[in-house]
């Protein structure tokens, strides 16, 4: 079984970096290394594809394909 501690604060960093930007919008590798500060204790990618997958699940960000990448953003505000 996975820990879930380190997607959840994969997922936190993620939710805190659009918070001060809520426009931006990059790939997996780029979220990896420019969104989190890993402070010296950088995790799998493949952790922060798992935080990406939650946070998307939970309607907080979605996924598009651009030239063929997928690249992840905040998701709309749902309407009222």
């Amino acid at each position: 079984m996975i820990d879930s501690d380190p997607i959840d604060r994969i997922s936190a960093a993620i939710m805190d970096y659009l918070a001060i930007r809520p426009q931006a919008a990059d790939s997996l590798e780029g979220i990896h290394h420019w969104w989190i500060n890993w402070a010296g204790q950088e995790a799998p990618l493949e952790m922060t594809q798992l935080a990406l997958e939650s946070l998307a699940a939970k309607g907080q960000l979605q996924v598009r394909l651009l030239a063929g990448r997928e690249i992840w953003s905040r998701a709309p505000a749902k309407q009222g």
